[in-house]
């Protein structure tokens, strides 16, 4: 199968769940990421805003701010991915593929104590992932290889394998509500 029609066919999938399911699913991913080692060494924490039903990652920036961490948003201007601030009274704006974005000017210089939770549509047990076409993710990766990632995902998103091409990054870290896959 090609990525996309694998894609399509987990979206589906994803978009089928159950809100309240997917919200106390959503809630509890959120609560393994906190506890593993590369959150707890994490200066700044990379979240997205969720859409379409991916995980909620509601439950993790307010832990995330709990836990002293700085928090930043994904912003595309120009085709180009960078991310940006976020505190509680930073106003969101419509961005990019109408998804919210921080209103704010402070860009995020990434090291090797930041922490980015990585998105997809797909993953595989070896980490492979399909994203949404775009391949901001990856390109970020690309530029700032010093990073670190965990994907979040609904257990029904792992596949025994995926199509992968030789510019697509693969997380360190998947987290479903079913296992770790490191």
């Amino acid at each position: 199968m090609k990525k996309k029609d694998i894609r399509d066919s987990v979206l589906f999938l994803r978009n089928s769940l159950d809100k309240k399911e997917a919200s106390y699913i959503s809630r509890g991913i959120c609560n393994d990421v906190t506890e593993l080692e590369i959150y707890e060494n994490a200066k700044d924490i990379c979240l997205y805003m969720s859409i379409n039903n991916e995980v909620d990652l509601s439950y993790l920036m307010e832990q995330s701010y709990k836990d002293g961490k700085n928090v930043w948003l994904p912003r595309v201007i120009d085709k180009k991915m960078d991310f940006y601030r976020y505190e509680k009274d930073t106003k969101l704006i419509e961005g990019a593929y109408g998804i919210k974005e921080p209103d704010s000017k402070d860009v995020l210089v990434p090291d090797d104590n930041t922490l980015i939770i990585m998105p997809g549509a797909v993953f595989s047990e070896d980490r492979k992932r399909i994203g949404y076409g775009g391949g901001y993710y990856d390109k970020y990766l690309a530029k700032h290889p010093k990073c670190h990632t965990v994907a979040v995902c609904y257990e029904l998103q792992i596949f025994p394998d995926i199509p992968f091409e030789e510019y697509d990054i693969k997380p360190e870290i998947i987290v479903t509500e079913e296992r770790i896959i490191n």
